[in-house]
């Protein structure tokens, strides 16, 4: 039996998050999208479990090092595919009810602060809406990063032999 490497995992991984993301996209209503970024999470999560686990059955004998490079080869693909994939779809389907959400929320700090004219905050709120793709983006982006590096860490010094 021919198995699957680390980046075909990651691949698979990326087209199941991606899938599951453009389902609950256009099935759940808005106010409850955020809730998808969690079960988008525990995919991802799953699938760093599935690519070290499945290479502890082939490797008994390989070190913490290595199982971190198989987690790394893994998230760094899907690392990849899911800032492509966001860039994409927030340039085709911007949502509108996060990006009011972020707005209304940015405008009422201001307003609190009372530093600043109705004009200059409406000026603010148009600055925003250039940045939040990139912000988005960074922010998804640093999270898969985060995420799984730490995941491979863990897995890897749990199933690593210490040399």
């Amino acid at each position: 039996m021919k198995t699957i490497s680390s980046r075909n995992k990651g691949i698979i991984v990326s087209f199941v998050m991606i899938g599951f993301s453009l389902i609950t996209y256009f099935s759940i209503p808005e106010n409850k999208q955020f809730l998808s970024r969690y079960l988008i999470m525990i995919i991802f999560i799953a699938g760093l479990f599935w690519t070290i686990v499945d290479y502890k059955k082939t490797n008994e004998e390989a070190d913490i090092k290595t199982y971190f490079n198989e987690g790394f080869k893994n998230f760094i693909v899907v690392s990849f595919f899911m800032a492509a994939y966001t860039f994409i779809f927030y340039k085709i389907f911007p949502i509108p009810f996060e990006y009011e959400s972020f707005i209304n929320t940015n405008k009422k700090q201001l307003l609190e602060q009372g530093n600043r004219t109705a004009t200059e905050i409406e000026e603010n709120a148009r600055q925003w809406k250039n940045y939040f793709v990139p912000l988005i983006l960074s922010i998804y982006n640093f999270t898969f990063l985060l995420m799984g590096a730490l995941v491979s860490g863990i897995l890897a010094y749990i199933y690593g032999k210490k040399k």
